[in-house]
């Protein structure tokens, strides 16, 4: 495997074997100390965690892996961190892992957390000057000033998440995994915990983070796998899975009130989780669900049948929009523009008061949006172009009643830098018209 490599899996399943009798299992351990292979027959009839995974993960990656519960996260990264075999196919890991999981530092509550980091790292071979130093950057990084020598009993629990991952990233591995303990703190602290992170990461130490968090994925990873039922559904950049997976997520929404419905597959909504192509405008969007009485055909920005600008922070944009109607009737329209960062967070929303339009079924409607300064600061952001039915609204808040079309995160605009102070986002005006 090349040094470049910090990962690779190859065809990976695993398969818990599932007993109805006690003396099954006894009978089980038996032949497998005995033949030192598995029972093929109780193996198909088991549980597939896995079923044919493969990945490869470069040295200095962040790759954060989503998934709905149950769906094979965990047993993935116990098979990363050799607590067992695969049942099939082979893992190959170049360098040492360090799994960081709920509880894994194993902080001693009578302690403060400057012995309970003397004592994790009395465990590795350090010199006493090494040490100290780590001790140190522990203490500065945590910003605990007199609770850093307090009880650990006696800190929140925000103050707990980060002494726990300071001291945990006090000891450089080559791989780092992650499940499931950074959801304490607020912008402040995953800042700082995204810039550590990113520093490990620039001295070569992989991380592999598992996360139901969509905004921690974005935050702190580059790249991200999204499993399903034991296998990858899609591996591409963080933003684009877990655009597609919040689609997923919401599509199930739309039919159970169990995100863990295992009855619902992949394979039953793929159709509806993007690669969907806007006919008057060519651009590739993803379409989240929606009552469908009107539909978004087309949108241009700047005029420009595109699905990414670029702009500096005093220029102005322009979105037209094309709707169509699905039957004819008559229509009050909500137009929501909305604004995202690369991370994920929702920066900003542009919404008309209320069209009023009658509509032939088949028949078109233009809508433009113009901004004389957009009013953000230099970046990428991602736009949602949301189409909702403002006479539901009235006596409900549930979006299976008032939304008709959503193209999520389908468009974006990059502001380039300028060293000015951006203008708030709100002058604007809203036009329909006609389409011709």
């Amino acid at each position: 495997m090349s040094q470049d490599i910090a990962i690779e899996i190859c065809d990976v399943a695993k398969t818990y074997p599932v007993f109805t009798h006690p003396w099954q299992a006894v009978r089980y351990l038996g032949a497998l100390i005995r033949h030192g292979r598995l029972d093929e027959k109780h193996l198909q009839d088991g549980v597939h965690a896995l079923s044919g995974v493969n990945l490869t993960v470069r040295r200095g990656e962040r790759i954060g892996i989503v998934g709905r519960n149950g769906a094979g996260k965990s047993t993935l990264l116990k098979l990363l961190s050799a607590d067992f075999p695969p049942t099939r196919g082979s893992m190959h890991v170049n360098g040492e892992i360090y799994c960081l999981l709920p509880g894994s530092v194993g902080f001693t509550l009578e302690q403060s957390t400057l012995e309970n980091a003397r004592q994790y790292l009395s465990y590795l071979p350090i010199t006493e000057e090494e040490m100290e130093a780590r001790i140190e950057d522990i203490r500065t990084f945590t910003e605990l000033g007199e609770y850093f020598t307090q009880p650990v009993k006696n800190l929140s629990l925000g103050m707990r998440v980060r002494a726990e991952f300071a001291v945990a990233t006090a000891r450089m591995a080559d791989i780092v995994i992650i499940d499931e303990v950074l959801g304490a703190g607020d912008i402040y602290w995953s800042e700082k915990i995204a810039r550590r992170m990113e520093q490990l990461c620039a001295q070569g130490t992989t991380l592999v983070l598992v996360s139901h968090s969509l905004e921690q994925i974005n935050r702190y990873c580059e790249r991200a796998v999204w499993i399903e039922k034991g296998e990858v559904v899609l591996d591409d950049t963080a933003v684009e899975v877990t655009k597609r997976y919040e689609g997923f997520l919401e599509q199930l929404s739309w039919q159970t009130d169990d995100l863990d419905d295992k009855t619902v597959s992949i394979q039953q909504m793929a159709a509806g989780l993007g690669n969907r192509t806007l006919p008057d405008s060519g651009q590739t969007i993803t379409r989240w669900p929606g009552r469908g009485d009107v539909e978004i055909t087309g949108v241009w920005l700047n005029e420009k049948p595109s699905s990414k600008i670029q702009l500096s922070a005093e220029d102005p944009l322009s979105i037209r929009l094309h709707v169509k109607a699905c039957k004819s009737g008559q229509f009050r329209l909500g137009y929501l523009f909305t604004f995202w960062s690369v991370y994920g967070k929702r920066v900003a929303v542009v919404e008309n008061e209320t069209d009023f339009i009658e509509l032939a079924k088949d028949e078109q409607h233009a809508i433009s949006l113009n901004l004389e300064t957009l009013g953000l600061a230099s970046g990428a952001y991602h736009i949602t172009l949301t189409v909702m039915d403002t006479g539901a609204s009235i006596g409900t808040t549930n979006e299976t009643a008032t939304r008709l079309d959503a193209l999520y995160k389908s468009f974006s605009v990059e502001i380039a830098p300028n060293g000015g102070h951006p203008s708030p986002i709100y002058r604007f005006t809203l036009l329909s018209e006609p389409s011709q």
